[in-house]
């Protein structure tokens, strides 16, 4: 390599500085240099006099359920036609009159210290499209970028919403360069991201590139700050040339799979959609969130709080708004005081910060004397599925099984054996779907077992999955009969971790995987209703297409030969498949109007998707959580659907499916008096539900 040549200094300047070149004739990418900024200060007791008496734990949630279903910032608007217009939008995109109001409200919310805030409409109303107006009206200054700032928006999302986020992007935008970081073959290269005016990531991916960035600067959290900033100092001292070509070489990836791109670009704002996904302050995930450095940062969500007000504590450090920012403040002025039983002067407080820095509109919200969102109908029908005899009887030997389980278990402390008894129910609601289920292995359906949606699965990384370790553990050190969790013995233990009880039942669900005088397996109450149903659909006309929901991915492998068998064209999505995989399926679902089905575990499909190009649902097996299951029927009926959207729940008659139905009703009428009407989105069945499930009267004695 030649040497730099030495530039001569003028008078009065400081002699110049050499550069020292890495013997591997590359410069690292420093971390970026951050100007001090103030942050926005809200005084939080500028509340005036209040009542704080003393409240029981009933009327606190109903506190803290009409505090965070209030509208925030909501109010008629005076709208001229040239405001739903954006310079940058393709054409035929016009903003709605909610669209309107966040539009000007994001505007004002990034003048003077405001830097950004939480767009927390209801799911479905738009809030990307109201974003995505921000970034092409939002752009920085010859000066802010003299500052450092590179001119991208970085958007932080879940792995399942990455290619929905670009494709959105170029739907309704023309001129942004859009690009997705994500997956083994992302660039470390942080002046590529630089180039792009949108960059979208996944909070794995985020969670991911903090670590080695803070290795790689030799920094732990909440440490070093003091050491950059003595080295940035010294570079300040520096040069001015030498700083310049500095600046003019490009980093050079770094060997191995060790990335921090993310971490080494001055952002000009950063975006977190479902940004909930982080309400637990102490996940690796809240963590690497609110380091990243920008001069903009929004969160995105229609759950702004669903359990507990600590959940909102991660939004406001992340947005850095003082003096709730601080752990030690936001707990002894708003959370202790609601978790006593006094709410009043802390929601008040709270709600003087949302005030300034949340937008918030319910579908119900009128503006200008109309609805928010006129929606196509949503029809829910309770479709039952009636056994044939052949089903009955072996659905009835099933539940005699599991019964005689479920009682043994009982003579003991029935609160340890709380995995035992999800397995048992595993295996009724498999016996409903198809005969053949209960002759798998349950772990591969262990999803079902106890479900989390997509975002959920994707954020536990640093909390534990209990679940799965206690499946584990019953597979390698219990070795429980598969069909009634029996502990295998060598005198009970017939084969295939089967024991000699549940032979019968076994052989009888290996004889309903294959047809001996067909390629089909054979046909189960469920599989013949799915057939029915998409027949009708297709007799409607043209347009018609359908979304297969089931917990139990091994029930999509039945269903999908019955599809091919009929010549109906099909995708599937489950968290099996690779993100590659599940993008191409969403685009042949949503463009190729050939493909009429969709196939989707609730796993990996049942929040975020954007899949009104379907107007039928069917729910294969129903679930005993009302909010999740309602989180799969917006994936169709949601803003851009144009047709009624037909919901069909599948039951089978007096089985544990109709008792979950029951209590799926029951949890929607505590819901809709618990904390935000979401209560019970992230709780698990207590052992009291279980173990109602399983009465063959149907009735439920607790009265909770």
């Amino acid at each position: 390599m030649q040497p730099l040549p030495m530039v001569k200094p003028s008078f009065g300047s400081k002699p110049p500085v050499p550069i020292a070149i890495p013997s591997n004739g590359f410069i690292p990418r420093p971390p970026p240099t951050y100007a001090h900024t103030d942050q926005e200060t809200i005084d939080i007791d500028r509340i005036g006099p209040v009542e704080d008496r003393l409240m029981t734990q009933t009327d606190t949630e109903k506190a803290l359920r009409d505090f965070i279903n209030e509208d925030f910032n909501d109010g008629d608007n005076d709208i001229k036609p040239e405001d739903t217009i954006v310079d940058g939008f393709r054409d035929n995109i016009r903003l709605l009159p909610h669209q309107v109001k966040s539009r000007k409200w994001m505007a004002e919310r990034e003048t003077g210290k405001k830097t950004g805030g939480i767009l927390a409409d209801d799911m479905g109303l738009g809030k990307t499209i109201s974003t995505l107006t921000r970034v092409l009206e939002g752009r920085p200054s010859k000066k802010d970028k003299a500052d450092g700032f590179a001119a991208s928006t970085l958007v932080v999302c879940p792995v399942s919403l990455v290619s929905q986020w670009e494709s959105e992007v170029k739907k309704y935008t023309s001129g942004l360069r859009v690009i997705q970081h994500h997956g083994g073959n992302r660039t470390n290269d942080p002046y590529e991201l630089e180039r792009a005016h949108i960059v979208v990531t996944s909070y794995s991916v985020v969670t991911s590139e903090y670590g080695v960035y803070l290795k790689s600067t030799g920094k732990d959290e909440g440490k070093g700050k003091g050491k950059g900033k003595k080295r940035n100092e010294s570079d300040s001292d520096s040069d001015s040339d030498s700083v310049s070509i500095a600046k003019r070489i490009r980093a050079a990836p770094k060997k191995g799979n060790a990335k921090d791109a993310i971490f080494r670009v001055k952002w000009w704002r950063v975006v977190l959609d479902e940004a909930h996904n982080i309400k637990n302050r102490n996940t690796k995930a809240a963590i690497a969130c609110c380091a990243l450095e920008a001069k903009y940062r929004w969160c995105l969500t229609g759950t702004p709080m669903q359990n507990s007000v600590e959940e909102l504590y991660s939004l406001i450090k992340f947005l850095r708004i003082s003096p709730l920012n601080d752990w030690s403040t936001f707990n002894s002025a708003i959370a202790k005081p609601v978790k006593a039983g006094k709410p009043v002067r802390a929601l008040k407080r709270l709600q003087v910060v949302l005030q300034k820095i949340m937008l918030r509109r319910t579908k119900t919200t009128i503006i200008n004397g109309k609805p928010i969102l006129e929606l196509p109908d949503r029809l829910v029908n309770v479709v039952e599925c009636e056994f044939d005899a052949e089903e009955r009887a072996f659905y009835n030997s099933v539940e005699a099984k599991v019964q005689a389980s479920l009682e043994e278990l009982q003579q003991g402390d029935i609160n340890k054996a709380y995995t035992s008894v999800l397995v048992l129910l595993l295996r009724l609601r498999q016996s409903c779907n198809h005969p053949c289920l209960i002759s798998q292995d349950y772990k591969k359906d262990e999803e079902a077992v106890e479900p989390k949606n997509a975002s959920q699965n994707e954020n536990n990384d640093d909390e534990s999955d209990e679940l799965a370790g206690m499946l584990a553990g019953l597979a390698i050190t219990r070795k429980p009969c598969q069909v009634c969790q029996k502990l295998l013995t060598s005198t009970n233990a017939w084969k295939d971790d089967v024991c000699v009880d549940c032979q019968e039942v076994y052989l009888a669900a290996q004889r309903k995987l294959a047809d001996p005088n067909s390629d089909l397996p054979p046909h189960s109450s469920k599989t013949r209703k799915i057939m029915e149903i998409l027949r009708e659909s297709e007799e409607r006309g043209e347009g018609e297409k359908t979304i297969i929901f089931s917990q139990f991915t091994s029930m999509l492998d039945i269903i999908e030969p019955f599809l091919r068998k009929e010549r109906i064209k099909f995708v599937r999505y489950d968290g099996s498949m690779n993100k590659s995989a599940r993008d191409e399926a969403l685009v042949k679902i949503n463009t190729d109007a050939a493909t009429h089905v969709i196939l989707i575990s609730f796993k990996a499909g049942s929040t975020g998707l954007n899949l009104t190009s379907c107007n039928n649902v069917i729910l294969v097996d129903p679930w005993w959580n009302p909010a999740l299951e309602d989180q799969a029927f917006d994936r169709a009926h949601r803003f851009g659907q144009k047709r009624a959207v037909n919901i069909h729940k599948l039951c089978v008659p007096d089985s544990v499916e109709e008792r979950i139905l029951e209590l799926q009703e029951k949890k929607r009428a505590l819901a809709a008096a618990a904390l935000s009407g979401d209560k019970f989105k992230n709780m698990r069945l207590g052992i009291d539900d279980l173990v109602a499930l399983f009465r063959t009267d149907g009735h439920d004695d607790d009265e909770d």
